[in-house]
């Protein structure tokens, strides 16, 4: 791990709100994620090892992720899909036994994403009774290539209400 993302964890670190899970619960919530079909088809691994930072990675990039600004860079779509998952994961764990979701998602892209792996971490940073403000980094070599910000909120009954 290169010094920069050491730094840049520290301070995601720093900044976050504590996953209100024991270990143990945490590892089973992720091993139901992961078995989830978008994170197979996807070829991502969600990791809620630290009681902080929630981590997925992509460890290797392969063709049909590839096509970003015609090049074989990483595309946008899937970093958007893989900001959801991390930044949604982090503001979910906030809210255990509540149905949530991503409700904002903003993303800067400062770097293409060139390398043959992916490491994402989120964090929540802030929580009410039914919102969480999130933020994430996205290195790949080291090197953060993108960050994220989000919300995500806690569904009531009547947003469900109409929904088979």
């Amino acid at each position: 791990m290169r010094e920069e993302q050491k730094k840049s964890l520290e301070g995601l670190r720093a900044r976050a709100l504590e996953i209100p899970l024991p270990l143990p619960a945490r590892q089973k919530w992720a091993g139901g994620f992961n078995a989830l079909p978008a994170m197979q088809h996807f070829g991502a691994t969600l990791y809620l090892d630290d009681e902080r930072l929630v981590h997925v990675r992509l460890p290797r990039v392969e063709e049909h992720h590839r096509g970003g600004l015609g090049t074989s860079a990483v595309n946008g779509a899937v970093i958007a899909g893989l900001f959801d998952c991390v930044l949604g994961v982090a503001g979910v764990l906030q809210f255990p036994d509540q149905r949530t979701g991503t409700v904002e998602l903003s993303i800067k892209l400062l770097r293409p994403v060139m390398g043959d792996a992916v490491e994402m971490y989120g964090i929540a940073i802030k929580a009410s009774r039914s919102i969480a403000f999130v933020e994430s980094e996205l290195f790949s070599g080291g090197r953060m290539c993108a960050l994220a910000t989000g919300m995500v909120a806690v569904a009531s009954d009547k947003d469900w209400a109409a929904v088979p």
